[in-house]
């Protein structure tokens, strides 16, 4: 048995979204200077470069408020509570305090009620109150003669399956009355809600030279409900549905050889840099267990690398492509296994176009109604993918970085591989393992490194 080494880091992360409540909007009385709520606004500092929400990118964020002391805002039959300030979009420039007309503090008489504010970044379009799917926030607010129930929630959270396309969820919680905060504000310090996860590789194999294209990241949380607390900053997150999270390279990406270094390869998304992450729903779940459950009906979660080896042995014919398979030789079913298409600048190895293939031709369209032509200078290069079973435990706020080292191996294949002809899933691609290290460190400061090691079989 081979073992892949995994190492675990853990970072923080943000995000805003908007209302579409049937409530009847409170009017909240005198819109004046003087009773006009002041906020203040906080973010722990991030110690990595990212796409994640920093405080100089936080200049907006969407505010609900619930006033429980307030009697006119209890239906009386039901005990439902209604909010007292409507998912208002704010609006922060530089290092200002925040504030709004339509957010002032309760008439006179009211200076001592302790109103509840909820925010969260980024706001809600105004499409998505009228998409069935979209996320929308849900108020299940109750005051009964047991107390006060502060149900407050966003429904259809999703990232997207594009990792370029993900975007930062933050979120602030806060108490105050105009008795206490009228002149010092409501500070409100928002929290990263998703786990950041980088995908890192290196090493120099003994035998091969390895060409990576895309990773996806299969079997995570993509979409779910957030729950806003009172009593844990974190949130709570309900009704997950799994999916994959995928960055496939694209028009003018430099297809990644494996090397001494470490490099992303979720591709050049900042500033021209490699330094990307996924940003996804935090998790405790199990990884792909491909001994015991081949067609993975437990929705395990593993990486799978999308990539193309080299032979660099002279002795077994140096520069032959090894994988993916080109025929049926030694008992493998070469065409059973996915693969990609991509034409390829030769002298730069860029991306030109993703192609899509069909018969013997070659489209760059998915709908196969545009044939793709080679540029001079161009090649045609098919890539296959890897699987590498993962298991996570990621928490909100933190990011993980999986430095995948090829060195000794590259992994496995998937369950998509199907069929009793080999290659089987699960069967190493070649005669070893892939190993992996993940880091872990806190946004907020190194938080140590855990190692973890996950048996599997040997070529």
């Amino acid at each position: 048995m081979n073992a892949i080494k995994l190492t675990y880091i853990t970072l923080g992360a943000t995000l805003l979204f908007s209302s579409c409540s049937q409530e009847e909007i409170i009017n909240h009385g005198n819109a004046g200077s003087d009773r006009r709520i002041i906020f203040h606004t906080a973010l722990p500092a991030v110690t990595t470069r990212s796409q994640v929400i920093t405080k100089e990118k936080l200049t907006s964020f969407q505010l609900t408020a619930f006033n429980p002391e307030d009697e006119n805002l209890i239906n009386k039959e039901t005990g439902h509570l209604k909010r007292y300030i409507e998912s208002e979009l704010l609006n922060k420039e530089d290092d200002n305090p925040i504030s709004s007309e339509k957010c002032s503090w309760p008439e006179p008489g009211r200076e001592g009620n302790q109103l509840e504010f909820f925010a969260f970044y980024p706001p809600l379009s105004e499409s998505d109150a009228t998409s069935e799917n979209s996320p929308k926030l849900v108020n299940n607010s109750k005051v009964t003669d047991n107390g006060i129930t502060l149900d407050y929630k966003m429904e259809n959270f999703s990232v997207a399956e594009d990792i370029t396309d993900q975007i930062d969820f933050l979120t602030a919680h806060a108490t105050g009355s105009m008795e206490e905060n009228l002149f010092s504000g409501i500070s409100l310090t928002f929290r990263h809600q998703l786990s950041r996860i980088e995908v890192k590789a290196k090493g120099s194999h003994k035998s091969c030279d390895i060409e990576i294209a895309g990773v996806r990241i299969t079997n995570v949380p993509m979409q779910g409900n957030f729950e806003f607390q009172t009593s844990d900053p974190d949130g709570t997150w309900t009704g997950i549905t799994k999916g994959n999270a995928e960055y496939i390279f694209r028009e003018g990406d430099a297809i990644v050889t494996v090397g001494a270094n470490e490099v992303s390869i979720l591709g050049g998304k900042i500033d021209g840099s490699n330094d990307n992450c996924a940003l996804l729903i935090p998790t405790t779940d199990a990884a792909w267990d491909y001994t015991n459950d081949v067609s993975n009906s437990r929705k395990g979660i593993y990486l799978n690398v999308l990539l193309r080896i080299i032979d660099k042995t002279p002795t077994t014919g140096k520069g032959k492509v090894q994988y993916p398979y080109y025929d049926n030789s030694q008992g493998l079913n070469a065409m059973n296994i996915p693969r990609e298409y991509f034409a390829i600048v030769t002298a730069t190895s860029t991306v030109s176009k993703r192609l899509y293939k069909n018969g013997n031709d070659y489209y760059s369209d998915t709908a196969l109604t545009q044939p793709y032509t080679l540029a001079s200078g161009e090649e045609i290069r098919e890539y296959g993918w890897a699987a590498l079973p993962v298991s996570a435990n990621w928490q909100p706020g933190y990011s993980y970085s999986y430095t995948l080292d090829y060195t000794y191996g590259v992994g496995v294949h998937g369950p998509d591989v199907t069929g009793n002809v080999s290659p089987k899933a699960g069967d190493p691609i070649i005669s070893d393992i892939i190993g992996v290290t993940v880091s872990v460190n806190e946004w907020q400061g190194l938080n140590g490194s855990t190692t973890h090691t996950v048996e599997v079989p040997g070529a």
